[in-house]
């Protein structure tokens, strides 16, 4: 989760290096922005502190590498599924992370200025010149130009305090016909015929998190299947839905959904970890979360636990003019 314009850095690689940091307000490269908060052995972002639950260290910063190469492999390597124009100039990612994926489009599209923003400063300082990052919230009021063909954000709605409020930020960003995606797994453990089982371990540390979300913020997770109306609600139109199951484990006979089976298991072990704080929110002990966890590793690994999650792809478009509002469509 992140801001709008505090500060920004990268380098070309083309030789030379712009400046690091941009002033929005008072921030500066002694703020918070470019300090870290240590707890329990994890490091954690500063700026706006508390306000993404995850670490971004260097085990976090693996993971989100690994969930790049697992959700590239699962679009079979396409960026993004809207059916943009073939050269979008202005394109935002939001929650950008390591900035993967910001970079990726930089390279693909090198006439066009990329924008990723986060609240870490946990990028790359050699990328591509036309991709810039700024440490943001992007939870809080925008000050962006209103012109964007694209905005993106991945696995990133589950951690905000309002989805519907970012969503609204975003088709104001947008230009007229510009789109829109956003990216997820829904985490929810479901058999292969669909049915969600409470008592699988992946569903009970569910459980604890959406409990903990409530408890904490009034938070409603996971809330990806949902997003579609959401969009909807903002004024978007053309709206799709793709979804992917993938399977937790390696059980799969098919090897395409065993190598996204393993990748996706391992993504959740380096998960895992990290829920202690949020998950003692709602009285689970450290010694009960580790028991949680464990549970959850020998589901992964239990060939006859047969279990998916499922990966959202959402995308829609802000409307040319007010008569060109087609109620959304899902398939």
């Amino acid at each position: 989760m992140l801001n709008t314009m505090a500060s920004t850095h990268g380098t070309s690689t083309h030789g030379g290096s712009s400046d690091w940091v941009t002033e929005r307000t008072s921030i500066s490269t002694d703020s918070a922005a470019d300090r870290h908060l240590w707890e329990g052995g994890r490091r954690y972002h500063t700026y706006r502190e508390g306000r993404y639950s995850l670490p971004n260290d260097e085990i976090e910063q693996q993971r989100e590498e690994l969930m790049h190469i697992l959700v590239m492999d699962i679009l079979d390597q396409h960026l993004y599924l809207a059916p943009l124009p073939e050269s979008p100039m202005k394109v935002m990612d939001l929650a950008t992370g390591i900035g993967l994926w910001a970079i990726e489009m930089g390279d693909r599209y090198p006439d066009a200025n990329i924008l990723g923003v986060d609240l870490s400063p946990i990028q790359p300082t050699s990328v591509p010149p036309n991709v810039t990052f700024q440490v943001d919230d992007v939870e809080d009021t925008w000050v962006h130009e209103t012109d964007y063909d694209f905005i993106h954000m991945r696995e990133a709605s589950g951690y905000m305090r309002s989805t519907p409020t970012v969503i609204e930020s975003v088709i104001a960003h947008l230009k007229p016909g510009g789109w829109f995606e956003l990216q997820e797994f829904h985490w929810l453990a479901e058999g292969e015929d669909g049915a969600i089982n409470p008592n699988v371990p992946v569903n009970r540390y569910m459980d604890h998190m959406m409990s903990a979300a409530a408890a904490i913020e009034g938070r409603k997770i996971p809330i990806v299947p949902e997003i579609g109306e959401i969009m909807k609600q903002a004024g978007f139109v053309d709206i799709k839905r793709r979804t992917y199951r993938i399977p937790y484990g390696t059980w799969s006979s098919d090897p395409v959904m065993r190598r996204r089976g393993a990748v996706l298991t391992l993504n959740a072990e380096l998960l895992l970890p990290t829920s202690d704080k949020v998950l003692s929110y709602v009285g689970v002990t450290p010694e009960q979360a580790d028991a949680l966890y464990e549970d959850c590793v020998r589901m992964f690994h239990d060939s006859s636990v047969h279990c998916f999650a499922t990966y959202y792809v959402w995308y829609g478009r802000k409307p040319e003019s007010p008569s060109d509002t087609l109620p959304g469509t899902h398939r």
